[in-house]
């Protein structure tokens, strides 16, 4: 679900259009979707719906997708903060996006969406990932927190 591959540390970006964009590009080039527009449109469809932008400068863009192969976690750390549209008008820094197919048995993206909320209520977890600048550190620590693999 995530790998050290699905970590991007360091990005620059403007706008959460590009962020979008970048995420859409990383599915195909890691296997995990085979058609960049489709996920690309399925990531937008639901931002326009409700912003997935949360607070302390934490955003989770998200798609249940026909595109989408695998169920799938990435982290993407920015340089400098992005408007995005966030429960507390923070910028955004720190952004987790989940990536499930739409035939998902179980509903796996609710599981996915609710242990993450529940880690980004906790201070010690969102200081971590702010803190910390190394992909498998990352990686370990969310899924010892998330309980995913």
């Amino acid at each position: 679900m995530i790998n050290e591959k699905n970590i991007f540390l360091n990005l620059d970006a403007t706008n959460k259009q590009e962020i979008l964009e970048f995420i859409s590009k990383k599915a195909v080039e890691l296997g995990i979707s085979d058609n960049q527009e489709g996920v690309l449109t399925d990531l937008n469809k639901r931002e326009g719906e409700y912003p997935t932008g949360l607070q302390d400068g934490f955003a989770i863009p998200h798609a249940k997708s026909q595109y989408v192969k695998t169920p799938t976690i990435l982290f993407l750390k920015l340089n400098n903060p992005i408007e995005w549209g966030t429960m507390d008008d923070s910028s955004v820094k720190y952004i987790f996006s989940l990536l499930v197919p739409k035939e998902n048995e179980d509903n796996i993206h609710l599981q996915m969406i609710s242990k993450l909320a529940v880690c980004l209520l906790e201070d010690d977890f969102k200081e971590f990932i702010q803190s910390c600048n190394n992909a498998k550190e990352l990686k370990d620590y969310i899924i010892k927190n998330m309980e995913v693999e």
